[in-house]
């Protein structure tokens, strides 16, 4: 009987202690609830003031500094976007000059403008590069893509002028 009675507080041990647990979790959810609750509380505080300050209103000279230094990361957010922005900008114009710059000759490697049948540098005929058309998809690729942008077939590459030496 010594060996049941010391079963069975042992199970009321263990019962009590996952009790204890279980409440334990349920106070500390409790806590992090309340806490998330007061910092939006505190959060809509800030941008009262904050507003407030945007708006040219009295602010306390405690809250006037934290007011400043807020203003001056949003400036330089916003500075950093406009960088963004600009390099953007630049690397548009640059596909843009590269997608409109003329054929290279594929003997002497010299870019020549845009509609011109012969090399200026070597005289080599150039063969204008039209865009790939994917025979799975029917997709259109740029001049010198090997696989289709859209379904990932290997394009066959057109045949390249000869070189004036194979003539």
């Amino acid at each position: 009987m010594a060996f049941l009675d010391k079963l069975g507080s042992l199970a009321k041990n263990l019962g009590d202690k996952t009790n204890e647990a279980i409440a334990m979790s349920k106070l500390n959810g409790k806590i992090t609830s309340e806490k998330a609750l007061a910092e939006t509380e505190l959060r809509k505080i800030g941008e009262y003031y904050y507003g407030q300050f945007l708006s040219g209103g009295q602010i306390e000279p405690e809250i006037l500094e934290a007011c400043q230094s807020a203003k001056a990361h949003y400036d330089e957010a916003a500075h950093a976007q406009l960088e963004i922005d600009r390099i953007r900008a630049a690397e548009a114009a640059q596909a843009v000059t590269t997608a409109s710059a003329g054929p290279v000759c594929p003997s002497c490697g010299t870019e020549n403008t845009a509609g011109t049948k012969f090399c200026r540098q070597c005289g080599t005929k150039l063969v204008a590069e039209s865009p790939a058309v994917c025979p799975q998809c029917g997709a259109a690729a740029e001049p010198g893509v090997k696989f289709c942008p859209e379904c990932g077939t290997a394009l066959s590459q057109p045949e390249q002028a000869p070189r004036p030496d194979e003539q």
